[in-house]
């Protein structure tokens, strides 16, 4: 009994996948908040952290409608579709704006004492190649706090990334929302994968799908 135990619980670690990299982001009582991105294993860091953002993004809108969020989570949208452009503006370069956060501000040096809330994203690769997110946090104004946090991840990325990188993660976003526009709902389960995994290749919408939205 305990040796199929064993190997029971040793098939559900491999069904994990490999770990690749966690996510972190820290509020403070100082109304500062950081991000701290850990990779665990990663051939090419910048690739991998634009595939890590459009996951955990897809991941943080599916958690806002599991809380009957949805107006927040398409407020999100709205606003990183005028974040999109802005970074996507004009030739040369992408544009690199600094977010609006409020009352908020980028943590700069280390941190002032423990954080009043955090949230954490830990990002796997399972054995068929598809990503997935394992995400957890702070309870409680889960509609502050979740758009919050990836808003805060997301300006670590506009900050750190290289130019190439950068302009892949904004059409990635437009792509993502081209998604949730015209095929599957950010709140179905089934769009937590093929929603990113959309975002992130080159396959188009069919004009009959987009023409649905306008005949609608």
């Amino acid at each position: 009994m305990i040796k199929r135990l064993q190997e029971l619980w040793g098939r559900l670690r491999q069904d994990r996948g490999q770990l690749k990299a966690t996510v972190r982001v820290d509020f403070y009582a100082n109304k500062t908040a950081g991000s701290r991105l850990d990779w665990s294993d990663t051939a090419g860091p910048e690739r991998d952290t634009v595939s890590l953002a459009i996951f955990l993004y897809a991941r943080i809108l599916f958690e806002l409608a599991e809380i009957n969020e949805t107006r927040v989570a398409n407020e999100l949208i709205a606003f990183l579709s005028q974040v999109v452009d802005l970074v996507l503006t004009g030739e040369g370069p992408p544009n690199r704006p600094r977010l609006p956060m409020g009352e908020l501000n980028l943590q700069e040096g280390e941190a002032a004492g423990h954080p009043n809330r955090s949230y954490r994203a830990d990002f796997f690769r399972q054995a068929d190649g598809q990503y997935r997110i394992d995400f957890k946090g702070s309870l409680g104004k889960e509609g502050v706090y979740l758009p919050a946090t990836y808003v805060v991840f997301l300006q670590e990325c506009i900050n750190q990334l290289d130019d190439e990188a950068l302009r892949h993660l904004a059409r990635s976003l437009g792509r993502l929302h081209d998604y949730y526009r015209f095929r599957k709902d950010f709140w179905e389960s089934t769009a937590l994968a093929a929603g990113p995994t959309f975002a992130l290749g080159t396959m188009q919408l069919a004009p009959e799908e987009m023409e649905l939205e306008v005949e609608g």
